[in-house]
């Protein structure tokens, strides 16, 4: 019988440390890295930030990339990063195509929310390992903070986890602790992913 990878998606506010813990997390799992911020970057260095153009140039990127990640070998893990808001049309739309990629892959899917208390996000969002394109300023994050929440499918694999007091190792240990408290339960990727609590 054919072994199937697992996606573990880790979703949260901007600066939350979602990269630093993927990376780690990709590591201890022998996973696929696919940072939000690679396929975003295609687009920004190719248009610029505020040109229109930016969106379906990102939405091509995109799909390229998942249609790739979609016929890779059906043991292989992939580890994803996003920020995506309840609010947004186009955010429900980007975690509705990581259900269709999980979909597609038969694989489970497994969503991890990352939550931190403001005035930690906000130390974090100053950091000097942030990249340039990455968003740096506190007070834009209180505002999307008030105006929106981060998505929570409503199914039983997800986790949420409070990382204001973890490093990105201690954050990674309990992820793989939940890994494998679920793992007998484990079911492929479904339309139950698409509903949010």
């Amino acid at each position: 019988m054919e072994r199937h990878g697992i996606i573990v998606h880790l979703n949260g506010w901007p600066g939350v440390g979602k990269l630093t813990i993927a990376r780690h997390l990709a590591g201890r799992l022998d996973a696929r890295l696919v940072d939000n911020h690679l396929l975003h970057d295609v687009a920004i260095a190719c248009t610029g930030l505020d040109d229109p153009r930016r969106w379906p140039l990102y939405e091509t990127v995109r799909a390229a990339a998942y249609h790739a990640l979609a016929g890779r070998p059906a043991a292989e893990s992939i580890v994803m990063t996003n920020a995506l808001c309840v609010g947004s049309e186009r955010e429900r739309l980007a975690w509705n195509h990581v259900v269709d990629l999980a979909i597609a892959r038969n694989a489970p899917l497994v969503p991890v929310v990352l939550e931190a208390d403001f005035e930690e996000n906000a130390r974090r969002m100053r950091s000097a390992e942030r990249g340039m394109r990455k968003l740096s300023d506190p007070e834009t994050l209180r505002a999307f903070m008030a105006s929106d929440r981060i998505q929570q499918p409503d199914v039983p694999e997800l986790l949420v986890l409070d990382v204001s007091h973890l490093s990105a190792e201690q954050a990674v240990a309990r992820i793989c602790d939940h890994l494998l408290r679920i793992a007998s339960d484990l079911e492929p990727a479904s339309g139950r992913h698409r509903t949010f609590r």
